[in-house]
């Protein structure tokens, strides 16, 4: 998955830090150390779900707010085909299922995608 533009800026600004308490004496980072500390905090930056979270980097369809405002934009249609209201609490209720049966949906696959293989993980 690309990095987003907001993930670059971020470890800019940790890399501009580092260089700054380098730069200072009352402490035993050098500014040698400074590249492969920074390189070393990016790549455990990168794997951290919440750093995703904040930066935007999950896929659409993993975002709740997306499905949020699909079911909001859809609610009033389905009202007028229904003949019957959706609130908010509703609405609320259906992101929440989705979310649940998606889950769901992926651990099935998974379990059912390894117990139908014909190779071990990891085997050519």
């Amino acid at each position: 998955m690309a990095k987003p533009a907001s993930f670059d800026i971020l470890l800019g600004a940790l890399d501009g830090a580092l260089t700054r308490v380098a730069a200072r004496d009352d402490n035993p980072v050098t500014p040698d150390l400074v590249p492969a500390i920074s390189a070393a905090v990016a790549a455990e930056a990168a794997q951290d779900p919440a750093l995703r979270h904040v930066t935007n980097a999950e896929p659409w369809y993993a975002s709740r707010v997306t499905w949020g405002a699909i079911i909001a934009a859809l609610a009033p249609i389905l009202g007028l085909v229904l003949g019957r209201t959706v609130s908010v609490a509703d609405q609320a209720s259906i992101v929440e299922i989705g979310t649940a049966a998606g889950t769901l949906a992926g651990a099935g696959l998974a379990l059912y995608g390894r117990w139908v293989a014909k190779t071990p993980i990891g085997s050519k």
